[in-house]
């Protein structure tokens, strides 16, 4: 996506607090950059997006997308109406605006405009807007006649505290956006105060969603009433019905919910879960989020049984539970052909 893309302007800018009363530091112009202050900055700026993502596209509470201000002002830059340094600072007292938590800190803001971003094999544009909150301490040595130090504090450029790179391109559906932010407490200021994203909703979104579901019904509901041995053979049971159809539909999916039906409805609606009734599998997703499924039962005697939950047949045909009256104990026995 960013392989190939460059910086066309950067603009260097302070936020403060409102409630602290901490002033913002505005633009005038933008910022001068070297090919040596470029080759440092790139990598900073564009590493944190080169990860896999969630996409998201900007909304807003009222479902008019109109009304979201960051949208607006992005959509204003991409056509040229609003010069970028105005446009930075307009941004600033807007990310001023929302920063009303008492965690929330003051920063360094970069706002960058980026050109021959690829979305899909699409060459377009993109803004960046980055913020810098978390200073480090290091020593820088004095060595003329004799050794000194002092205590400085800077960034580290190999972390971003909060991010946000917006590609214009589905400009009627909010854009396309990645989202990068440091997971502190105050942390959703980022995303739903000041840029009010929402993931897209696509089949990769769509699969993701419907399998924690399905995983967080299996440990809440399924692990309740049974044991580790069902729980697993109802997950395996889900995701074997998603690898075995293009298009899955929640309401018919009798095969893996049979019994648990009406509790998972009620589960759904007791959670404010929103799910398409129907939906195309992504089997990209559905892979890499079923490895990252806890499919381990662990005994109090020490042992562990590790299962394969994208293979449906190994607990429901290869391990079978049961109970010795002699030892007055629970055993697991497992059926193989061979060791591995």
């Amino acid at each position: 996506m960013l392989k190939n893309a460059y910086i066309e302007h950067l603009v260097l800018q302070k936020v403060g607090h409102k409630v602290r009363e901490e002033a913002n530091i505005f633009a005038t112009k933008t910022t001068e950059f070297d090919e040596s202050k470029e080759d440092q900055l790139i990598p900073f700026l564009f590493g944190p997006f080169r990860k896999n993502l969630e996409l998201k596209q900007f909304t807003h509470y009222t479902d008019k997308l109109e009304f979201n201000k960051v949208y607006n002002l992005c959509k204003s830059a991409f056509n040229e109406e609003i010069d970028f340094v105005d446009f930075s600072n307009e941004v600033l007292k807007l990310l001023f605006d929302v920063s009303l938590h008492p965690q929330i800190k003051s920063g360094e803001v970069f706002t960058v405009q980026l050109n021959n971003v690829q979305f899909d094999g699409i060459p377009c544009k993109a803004i960046g807007i980055y913020k810098l909150e978390n200073k480090s301490k290091f020593l820088r040595f004095d060595e003329r006649e004799v050794i000194d130090y002092n205590v400085l504090k800077g960034y580290k450029l190999d972390k971003l505290d909060k991010g946000v790179l917006i590609l214009d391109v589905y400009r009627d559906e909010g854009f396309r956006v990645y989202t990068i932010d440091d997971n502190n407490v105050e942390s959703e200021f980022w995303t739903k105060s000041f840029l009010e994203v929402k993931p897209v909703t696509n089949p990769a979104l769509q699969t993701k969603k419907f399998l924690e579901t399905i995983n967080d019904f299996a440990n809440d509901v399924v692990l309740n009433k049974t044991n580790r041995k069902e729980q697993a053979e109802f997950v395996s049971s889900a995701i074997d019905q998603l690898s075995n159809n293009e298009f899955v539909n929640i309401e018919i999916i009798d095969e893996t919910l049979g019994e648990y039906k009406d509790e998972f409805n009620q589960h759904l609606n007791h959670f404010d879960i929103k799910l398409d009734k129907e939906f195309e599998v992504d089997s990209g997703v559905l892979i890499s989020q079923a490895k990252k499924i806890k499919s381990e039962i662990k005994l109090d005697t020490g042992a562990k049984i590790n299962l394969d939950i994208l293979n449906s047949e190994c607990a429901a045909d290869n391990l079978e539970r049961g109970y010795d009256e002699e030892k007055k104990m629970f055993y697991y026995k497992v059926y193989f052909n061979s060791e591995v």
